[in-house]
């Protein structure tokens, strides 16, 4: 698992001082807003608005915007760039995805006011590119795991929603930046419990919905639905089940779905299942990012992360429902069905990157299918409606020694916990058929903690004996990211673009101009969509971090990312 690579930033306490609230108006005329309506939202509003994090309920991150293309791309530049604040270390990651509506762009940053971290959300004028408003409060204390990370707001009515990482959620005025409401998970309550929100909320349907990061720590992951204009909870789906609900022991299987070989002990989990017969409740399951929709389904579709350890180690069980992909009805939070990737998935291989709604051949009929890039570096492409397996993809990064059991040497695997595709958001073109995935090879070393082994054997003596393993990065060697066209509709590789290191951070973006952007470490990119060969790249101060969108203001196309220093919106020369 990860554990070992978050030790600078876990039990991170941060600003014990109290939650004050800040929020400036800048004096400027107000820009007139329209309420964001469900219709807008099922349109994707057409008219060239970015409204929600995937643009569209399917997560597709597809823009019918034509102005920037192969044949003008050569022209784009930067315009401006807006960085409010100070760095804080690197642990500090402006992962948001900018929103846009009526001329004003909204995105957060985890970023500086007087030497303290907080939740920072800013509203820009994209007609002169000052800002309107920014909102901001200091962190409280609290766990943290990853990071100072925010992916962003969702926009509903008139009002903006956004996750802190303490687990606020909150709304605020999309005229002003004031906080309208103010809701905190009591779960959070205690600062070393884990909880923490940093996907970007999901409006949809009338509700308001946020997923709790923190797998980790000892929590019982869930994804909970808000009232938009009172913030009143309205239902919350565990991603652990309970006894009641059928337990998280699952069959204790021996491979993937896919047939895949686990390395597993599964007598000796059995002897272990009464001393963990609690660990539900503290089996972790976090949800990293913003679900997509079927509004014709009632569905929502989202990835589940890992399992949280107990006393140290993966408790025994298949963790039911970790490294899933899960759909839930909209209207009541009731499981509808669950795809279980990795069952007790020991080697940090949980789904991050958003899941894809697209539809694709199968048996000779089309079938309304969902597509998520895992970790395990495969693209899982399931039948949306009953979650079956419909096919998974070739490799876009090379598979080593995928599911080792430990040695006290250590086993060199790949992808590993910080290979495949992490959180960056693929993206999907209807005009080429592909999806566009962000890869990383980072080989690791997979071996046996015998420091933690030992101390386990001193703690419960005459318990079922435990090995405890650790991954350990291997420095130096051959990383690189991969950059790749996958066909959902056969499972093959169209073509990849490799570039000199991993694509951990950022997403990709297709045009109807025929082009995908996306940030490798330093640059931005842009690439032709059907053959994937570089037609443009600029050099970016910090670099990307969070995925790029497009938009149009005045009726000029731009496309703008956010990275350290802020967020830079690109338009072309001379318009």
């Amino acid at each position: 698992m990860r554990k070992a690579l978050l030790s600078t930033v876990a039990l991170l306490a941060l600003a014990a001082a109290a939650f004050a609230l800040h929020s400036r108006t800048r004096n400027q005329r107000p820009l007139p807003i329209r309420p964001i309506t469900d219709a807008m939202l099922l349109a994707a509003d057409s008219g060239g608005d970015w409204l929600t994090y995937g643009r569209d309920f399917a997560n597709q991150r597809f823009a019918p915007l034509t102005q920037i293309n192969r044949e003008t791309v050569h022209g784009l530049a930067p315009l401006w760039q807006k960085g409010p604040r100070r760095l804080i270390k690197t642990y500090m990651r402006a992962e948001s995805t900018p929103l846009v509506a009526d001329g004003m762009l909204i995105y957060t940053d985890p970023g500086m006011r007087l030497a303290q971290p907080g939740n920072h959300v800013i509203a820009i004028d994209l007609h002169t590119g000052r800002t309107i408003w920014s909102w901001y409060r200091p962190l409280g204390s609290t766990a943290l795991c990853c990071g100072l990370v925010n992916r962003g707001v969702a926009l509903y009515g008139d009002k903006v929603y956004v996750g802190t990482l303490d687990a606020h959620l909150i709304a605020l005025d999309r005229r002003t930046g004031k906080v309208v409401w103010d809701r905190q998970v009591p779960e959070a309550a205690d600062p070393a419990a884990g909880y923490s929100f940093t996907m970007a909320p999901l409006a949809a349907g009338g509700k308001i919905l946020m997923g709790t990061s923190g797998g980790e720590f000892s929590i019982r992951g869930f994804l909970d639905a808000y009232d938009p204009e009172t913030g009143r909870r309205l239902w919350r789906f565990y991603t652990i089940p309970s006894p009641e609900e059928g337990g998280w022991w699952g069959r204790l299987s021996m491979t993937t779905p896919e047939g895949d070989r686990l390395p597993r002990d599964t007598a000796a989990e059995r002897g272990d299942s009464a001393a963990y017969a609690d660990a539900w409740k503290r089996g972790g399951g976090p949800v990293w990012t913003t679900p997509a929709y079927d509004p014709a389904l009632g569905l929502i579709i989202f990835g589940i992360g890992n399992p949280a350890p107990v006393d140290g180690r993966i408790a025994p069980g298949d963790n039911l429902y970790t490294t899933s992909l899960a759909a839930i009805d909209l209207a009541s939070g009731r499981l509808r069905w669950y795809y279980q990737m990795v069952p007790h998935d020991e080697w940090d291989y949980d789904p991050a990157s958003p899941p894809v709604l697209l539809d694709v051949p199968h048996d000779g009929a089309i079938v309304p299918a969902v597509a998520q890039a895992g970790k395990t570096g495969w693209v899982y492409i399931l039948d949306r409606r009953n979650g079956k397996l419909l096919r998974r993809s070739e490799p876009f990064v090379p598979h080593e020694n995928t599911f080792p059991a430990p040695s006290a040497e250590g086993v060199r695997t790949a992808p590993g916990t910080r290979g495949g595709s992490n959180w960056p958001s693929a993206a999907y073109s209807p005009k080429t058929g592909a999806m566009y995935v962000l890869g990383s090879h980072v080989p690791m070393l997979f071996q046996i903690d015998s420091a933690a082994t030992a101390r386990a054997r001193v703690r419960r003596p005459g318990a079922p004996p435990h090995v405890f393993s650790r991954y350990t990065e291997i420095k130096g060697d051959g990383q690189f990211g991969t950059f790749t066209a996958v066909d959902p509709a056969t499972g093959r590789i169209r073509w990849q673009h490799k570039v000199k290191r991993p694509l951990i951070t950022g997403g990709a973006l297709a045009t109807a101009g025929g082009l995908v952007f996306f940030p490798e470490p330093g640059y931005l990119n842009a690439v032709d969509a059907e053959t994937g060969k570089s037609v443009w790249r600029y050099e970016l101060d910090k670099g990307a971090i969070g995925p790029p969108i497009t938009f149009m203001v005045d009726g000029k196309q731009r496309v703008a990312v956010t990275s350290s220093v802020g967020v830079t919106v690109f338009g072309l020369r001379g318009e």
